[in-house]
């Protein structure tokens, strides 16, 4: 049999969380002012490669309906926030996540979300080309809640490289990566 080269694979990553209240409530009018340039800082962010796309206020996405992860209790709410993205690496991810835009928004985090203890976010390797859906998602930050980092669904803080293995996050990439976030 001839040896087929693998398939390049891709950063899946999630995040989920519950707001203070729902779109419209002057709560968290500052998180929905932030939206537009936080989106357009990852269309930007070196690595990127797509996310799902959605009006403020809107439910449908272009990636399908949102799911809520069993964990966080299995009903979307108005107040949940949900965004699913594609990456080329984790470097990428996490310069965009703590930098430009991203970053000072998640400064101010405790002032618009609720504290859970429940996963924010989760990551999986997919092939190139693979557009995750939002009950994939779900599926593997339920995963990640109930069986903790593994190299089908983790996190930042315990992250796996497309073959499986425990990956330490290339800091000085991140650094190069974190000057052109905006």
């Amino acid at each position: 049999m001839p040896y087929t080269a693998p398939m390049p694979m891709k950063l899946a990553f999630m995040t989920f969380g519950s707001l203070l209240g729902p779109y419209g409530d002057p709560a968290v009018q500052g998180f929905w002012d932030r939206v537009p340039s936080v989106f357009d800082s990852s269309d930007q962010t070196e690595g990127f490669v797509a996310r799902s796309r959605r009006d403020p206020g809107v439910e449908n996405h272009t990636w399908g309906l949102r799911m809520c992860p069993k964990c966080w209790g299995d009903k979307i709410l108005p107040k949940h926030v949900v965004t699913l993205s594609v990456w080329e690496d984790l470097e990428s991810v996490t310069a965009f996540a703590y930098s430009g835009a991203h970053g000072e928004a998640m400064k101010l985090r405790r002032e618009w979300f609720e504290q859970h203890e429940q996963p924010e976010h989760v990551a999986w390797w997919v092939d190139e080309g693979h557009q995750p859906t939002f009950q994939e998602a779900a599926d593997r930050m339920d995963l990640l809640h109930d069986s903790g980092p593994t190299a089908s669904a983790f996190s930042l803080r315990k992250p796996y490289d497309p073959s499986g293995t425990l990956y330490r996050i290339d800091n000085s990439a991140v650094r190069r990566k974190a000057e052109t976030v905006t």
